[in-house]
């Protein structure tokens, strides 16, 4: 039978041997190069797409620029060039925008009547209730009001006018009856004048330049 000194000297054995083997791990790693880490890899990414951003105009909106448009081309149209546009858009009913357009170019021809018919075709379009309709009723309201005070201006210039014919008509009536008067007196002053005047009388007997005979 082993003696039982045998076993404490294997365990010290053994921790001699793993001392061992740590020094001689410590001495490698310590002679051994260091290493540099490697370098990051740089990965290029696409470029980022470009990003456009496209307005999105109202359905009001585009009815505005497209009066504003509009209007600066019948501003520019002789009265030839507009006649043969205002035969171009008819009666306005094919759609909204036909109608407003009818409705500017009435108020530029100042034909009597023109106005009050471009009212009316406005108020069509203030009283359509469908959402087409509805992207125009700002601007129907604005040209409605802009033609209500025009035709105010007109009718007033008209009555201004009215009655100035009314006082040159009667002050001419005035200005004939004096002359009327005038040419009255004048011929009582004519009438006195020629009764005042005395007739002319009998004329007298001229001598006779005759020499009398000389008797012999």
């Amino acid at each position: 039978m082993p003696s039982c000194d045998f076993q404490p000297w294997l365990a010290r054995s053994r921790q001699r041997c793993t001392a061992a083997c740590l020094v001689v791990a410590g001495a490698l790693m310590a002679c051994a190069p260091l290493q540099t880490p490697p370098e990051p890899k740089v990965v290029e990414l696409p470029p980022a797409p470009a990003i456009v951003y496209v307005p999105t105009l109202e359905p009001v909106d585009t009815a505005a620029r497209h009066l504003l448009a509009y209007q600066e081309t019948l501003a520019k149209l002789p009265p030839p060039d507009l006649s043969r546009e205002l035969t171009r858009l008819g009666d306005g009913a094919s759609s909204v925008q036909a109608t407003m357009d009818l409705a500017l170019a009435l108020g530029y021809t100042r034909a009597n009547g023109d106005l009050a018919k471009a009212q009316s075709l406005l108020d069509q379009v203030i009283g359509n209730p469908s959402l087409e309709a509805q992207a125009w009723h700002g601007m129907a309201r604005l040209l409605s009001s802009r033609y209500a005070e025009q035709r105010r201006a007109e009718d007033q210039i008209e009555r201004l006018n009215q009655q100035l014919r009314d006082t040159q008509k009667d002050n001419q009536r005035k200005l004939d009856q004096l002359n009327e008067k005038l040419e009255a007196l004048k011929s009582i002053e004519r009438s006195l004048n020629s009764r005042s005047t005395p007739a002319p009388g009998p004329a007298a007997p001229q001598a006779s330049s005759a020499k009398p005979a000389q008797r012999p």
